[in-house]
C-alpha cells in the first residue's frame, strides 16, 4: 500500500513547484517531506519521481505517471472519511467572487478545494461586489470575494495590488481626447478611482463602453478601442499597462477581501476561506511600484 500521507506531500511539491511552499502546505518541515519522496520512491521500487531543474525540480516520466493515481487515492481516503467516519466535510457552499478575479484566481482555489474536500458541493456566482455584499446580507452566499473593501462592513483585506491603465498590445487609443474608456458601471470603486484620476489630471474622456461584466470589456480593449482599468492581476495575455510615460496620471490601490457570515460559520465555509487565504494572501500589502516604461507589458 501507498502512504496517503507521503503521497500528500508529493502532489504539495507538483502543485507548488518547491519543496518549501508544499511543507508549508502539507504543514511539515522541509525535511520531513523530503523524507516522504525518499520512502515513496523506495516504496516504488526506486523509481525517481522527480529530478533536480535548476533551483526547481521537475517530474520524471514515473512521476507523470503517479500523479493521476495520487489524486484519485487522497479523493477516496477524504470520501471516506466523510461517509463512514464523520471526519471529512460534506454539504453545499455558494462562493460569490468579480468575474475580474474568477479567470485568475478561481482555478486554483477549486482546485485545492475540491482535492481536500470532494464531497462539497460548490455553486459560484458571479457578479459586481455591490450585488455580492447584498447576497451576503441576505444569505443568498456563504462567502464572497469583493474590491472596493472600504464600503463594506466587516470584511477582511486579504490583498492589495495597484491598479493600472489596461490597453490592446498594438495601439495608441491612450493618446486620443477624448480618451475612450471601456468601465464598469457607476457603483464601481475602479471606475470612481479611473474618472476622479483623470479629472485631477485635466485629461477629457469618455465612455466608450459600460459592462459589470469583464467578458464585454475585454474584446474592445484588446481590439484597440479603449482603455480599461485592472490590477495586474486580472490582466489578461496580450494586454499591457500604461502609465505616467502614456500620458495617464496614477491610479489608487485596489483591495481585495473576503466578507463571511458573522454566525453560523460551518466548517466548510471556514475551510474555503482557508483557501482563499492562502491562494491571495502571499500579494498582501503590494505597495505602489514604479510604473512600467511606455508600451511595457505589466506581468501579472
Amino acid at each position: 500500500m501507498l502512504d496517503t500521507d507521503q503521497l500528500r506531500s508529493f502532489l504539495a511539491i507538483v502543485d507548488t513547484g518547491s519543496f518549501t511552499r508544499a511543507a508549508e502546505r502539507v504543514n511539515k518541515t522541509q525535511s520531513a517531506v523530503s523524507m516522504h519522496m525518499k520512502r515513496l520512491e523506495d516504496r516504488l521500487g526506486g523509481k525517481a519521481l522527480l529530478e533536480k531543474q535548476g533551483r526547481g525540480v521537475r517530474l520524471t516520466d514515473d512521476g507523470e505517471k503517479l500523479i493521476d493515481y495520487a489524486r484519485r487515492m487522497l479523493q477516496v481516503e477524504a470520501a471516506a472519511l466523510a461517509a463512514v467516519a464523520e471526519k471529512g466535510l460534506a454539504g453545499r457552499l455558494r462562493l460569490g467572487i468579480p468575474d475580474d478575479y474568477a479567470e485568475p484566481f478561481l482555478p486554483e482555489i477549486l482546485t485545492r478545494f475540491v482535492r481536500r474536500h470532494p464531497l462539497v458541493e460548490l455553486a459560484v456566482i458571479c457578479e459586481s461586489s455591490v450585488k455580492l455584499a447584498e447576497r451576503m446580507q441576505s444569505r443568498d452566499l456563504d462567502i464572497a470575494i469583493v474590491t472596493d473593501c472600504a464600503r463594506f462592513a466587516g470584511v477582511e483585506v486579504v490583498r492589495e495590488e495597484p491598479l493600472r491603465w489596461v490597453a490592446g498590445p498594438r495601439t495608441c487609443v491612450h493618446l486620443e481626447r477624448p480618451l475612450p474608456l471601456a468601465l464598469s458601471g457607476p457603483t464601481c470603486g475602479w471606475r470612481q478611482g479611473a474618472l476622479a484620476a483623470l479629472d485631477g489630471a485635466h485629461i477629457l474622456w469618455r465612455l466608450a463602453l459600460v459592462s459589470a461584466n469583464y467578458a464585454g470589456i475585454a474584446p474592445i480593449v484588446g481590439a484597440g478601442l479603449a482603455v480599461t482599468v485592472l490590477p495586474p492581476s486580472a490582466m489578461r495575455a496580450g494586454q499591457r499597462a500604461l502609465g505616467p510615460d502614456d500620458g495617464l496620471p496614477g491610479l489608487p490601490l485596489c483591495r481585495i477581501g473576503l466578507l463571511e457570515s458573522p454566525s453560523e460559520r460551518s466548517r466548510e465555509a471556514l475551510a474555503l476561506a482557508e483557501e482563499i487565504r492562502s491562494t491571495l494572501a502571499p500579494h498582501v500589502a503590494v505597495r505602489d511600484e514604479p510604473e512600467c516604461p511606455a508600451r511595457e507589458r505589466q506581468p501579472a
